[in-house]
């Protein structure tokens, strides 16, 4: 499968008009046939023996096949299939719609809406979606362990609860104080790797507010002890002095200071953030927040990527992470829970 090994582009071009940001066409995709399709499923779900079934239950190679794709282990006489255990589990779609799907998604640079999903492959919306968020949840489980460092900034974005202004001027409010907002407003915490490398990594988190307790613990949790964390003058990260070391920048004076202290990079994460809402969702449900925002940061994080490549790495999320515990039998009551704003000594884990 196209998508392996360094590319380069011409410098000065953007890397979304030069050829190699283009390694899997369409042309290519449709001569897949569903056996390749399936093939391509146990090239990545087993890796290390090259596509040949390892049991999920005892990690033996004494596996036969018996049925409609499905395998047998010799040693615990239990059988599996190539989802069993993963994120696509108890599938119902083809090989190659999943894949097809994987591949439509990452092509969309902000984001593919579920609507659209449905119609280019043929099924239910609310199929396109369920797959849609598994992919999701599978790509943002990568922040559990993450801890950024070198110079790492910090900022919140609000983005939905819109109040419709009244007709009239003098009936309308200023929809910026908190006692008119409908507490359907979010707040996304993003910590974002500046190192020149091209390899940033980008960690959000979905909080009622920009405040205190919210920024100390997940610096706390989630940045390197010898990283500098540079923010804008908002109170709620004067804290932060005595975790790591830090520095600000007043936005209401300049936008970069003499010494070059900006929060411009972790800026340009949350335009991806607003045109995706704007323009592609036009709306994100609160339960749901998270996981659009960890995907977009993860399209963020690696835009220099081939779309070879990023289906590869949404591949190897799907199928190395363990079966959806919000969205698996969604559609039969099973359903995520209601997300917790203000646990902040806790590790964080994705809802």
């Amino acid at each position: 499968m196209p998508g392996h090994g360094g590319l380069k582009y011409q410098q000065g071009q953007h890397f979304l008009l030069s050829p190699d940001c283009r390694d899997l066409t369409i042309n290519e995709l449709v001569k897949i046939d569903e056996r390749e399709a399936y093939a391509t499923f146990c090239q990545f779900r087993w890796p290390e023996t090259q596509g040949r079934p390892v049991c999920p239950h005892c990690g033996t190679l004494r596996c036969y096949a018996v049925r409609d794709r499905k395998f047998k282990c010799r040693d615990c006489r239990r059988e599996f299939s190539v989802t069993s255990g993963t994120v696509f589990a108890f599938h119902k779609l083809s090989f190659w719609k999943m894949l097809t799907a994987i591949w439509m998604s990452v092509n969309a640079l902000k984001g593919k809406a579920a609507l659209h999903l449905s119609r280019e492959l043929g099924v239910q919306y609310k199929t396109a979606w369920v797959l849609s968020l598994k992919i999701k949840e599978a790509l943002g489980l990568r922040r559990v362990d993450m801890e950024l460092a070198g110079e790492v900034q910090m900022d919140g974005k609000y983005a939905g609860g819109h109040i419709k202004q009244k007709n009239k001027a003098e009936d309308r409010i200023d929809r910026r104080l908190k006692k008119h907002q409908n507490m359907k407003r979010m707040c996304v915490l993003a910590l974002r790797e500046k190192n020149g490398s091209g390899f940033e990594r980008t960690f959000t988190r979905i909080v009622r507010e920009e405040q205190g307790d919210a920024a100390w613990a997940t610096v706390r949790d989630h940045v390197s002890r010898d990283a500098t964390v540079i923010t804008d003058e908002h109170s709620s990260y004067g804290d932060l002095v005595g975790l790591n070391e830090h520095r600000h920048v007043n936005h209401s004076e300049m936008y970069e200071t003499e010494d070059g202290t900006n929060t411009n990079h972790v800026e340009s994460f949350f335009s991806r953030i607003q045109r995706a809402y704007v323009g592609i969702h036009h709306r994100f449900s609160l339960k749901y927040f998270d996981w659009y925002v960890a995907d977009l940061a993860w399209r963020e994080d690696h835009r220099r990527k081939s779309n070879g490549q990023l289906t590869a790495l949404v591949l190897l999320a799907v199928m190395g992470n363990p079966t959806s515990r919000n969205f698996c039998g969604y559609w039969q009551g099973n359903s995520p829970p209601d997300p917790n704003f203000k646990d902040f000594d806790q590790p964080f884990t994705p809802i």
